[in-house]
């Protein structure tokens, strides 16, 4: 098998994390690693589940010595999510790494380093209820690529600045022209592509490419990824591309309730191999539980 799957986490997500990997255990072969990557004070919570099938990483493992950590820092000092501070490019130490660029910058280098020919990425917050394999994601030489032609549109503003700096950073005059979405909390990259692609910025910069991307302040590795395939992919892997992420997601920061958990249970289609419900929605466990059952309930039957 030449699949790996890969997922950032961190110890709040702990319990959502142990959820998805029990799923990936009951729907994957034994054959398939699942690697998270997690800041360094979390490796001994992480490290409780670590197996044959499960292998922790600390982020820095992947990066470049001259990025230091301050996660633990940060962590005392209780700064709100969005100025947490995750490290110090010593190259260049401004501005520092925010901890959501840090999450990208880690995800890049360790499917670059990957001898597998597929990774499938998936987030924290997601449960797997069919069972997946390779065969799903490749065909030949073609890794699939959740590709959503038209999604990103003028009120998108982020979307709008993480797909110009996308084209920047890899050196084209301008994004995809089809504004496709590449971002989903499920997907498939090829290693061999991102490794091409972290080439293509450093050729461009005329500098390591963590150091390029570790300076932005708006950035999305899905979208940079996918520009990067839509400007300079081969013929192959342009052609398998899906605007179907195949998992039911559900976005909305609000919670669901029993009513709307049966609701988003019933529109689970043939072809979802996976579930995922915000993390931010805050919906009960209880009903986070119920709702995981019906799933594999209903996936071992559709």
């Amino acid at each position: 098998m030449s699949l790996a799957i890969v997922t950032p986490s961190y110890a709040p997500d702990f319990e959502s994390f142990a959820r998805l990997h029990e799923s990936v255990l009951r729907h994957t072969s034994e054959r398939i690693r699942h690697h998270v990557l997690v800041p360094p004070p979390d490796i001994r919570l992480f490290s409780e589940l670590a197996s044959d099938r499960l292998q922790v990483h600390s982020q820095f493992d992947v990066l470049p010595g001259s990025f230091v950590s301050t996660s633990r820092l940060s962590r005392l000092a209780r700064l709100p999510r969005r100025f947490n501070v995750a490290a110090v490019n010593l190259r260049h130490p401004w501005p520092p790494v925010r901890g959501w660029i840090l999450q990208q910058l880690v995800k890049l280098a360790f499917v670059a380093s990957l001898d597998e020919d597929v990774a499938l990425i998936v987030d924290s917050d997601v449960l797997v209820v069919r069972d997946l394999d390779e065969t799903m994601f490749r065909d030949g030489d073609r890794v699939r690529l959740y590709r959503n032609p038209g999604a990103v549109h003028s009120g998108m503003t982020q979307h709008i600045q993480w797909r110009a700096n996308a084209a920047r950073l890899i050196g084209t005059a301008s994004p995809d022209p089809d504004a496709a979405d590449y971002i989903a909390s499920f997907l498939t990259w090829s290693p061999a592509t991102v490794r091409a692609l972290l080439a293509r910025v450093e050729s461009v910069s005329g500098r390591p490419w963590s150091t390029v991307l570790a300076a932005e302040l708006a950035l999305s590795e899905c979208l940079l990824y996918g520009e990067f395939v839509a400007a300079f992919g081969t013929d192959a892997e342009q052609s398998f591309t899906s605007a179907e992420t195949r998992c039911h997601s559900h976005w909305d920061p609000a919670p669901l309730d029993s009513a709307r958990a049966a609701e988003f249970v019933q529109a689970l289609g043939a072809d979802h191999l996976a579930i995922h419900v915000q993390s931010t929605s805050a919906t009960d466990r209880r009903v986070l539980d119920d709702l995981a059952a019906a799933a594999e309930t209903k996936a071992g039957t559709v």
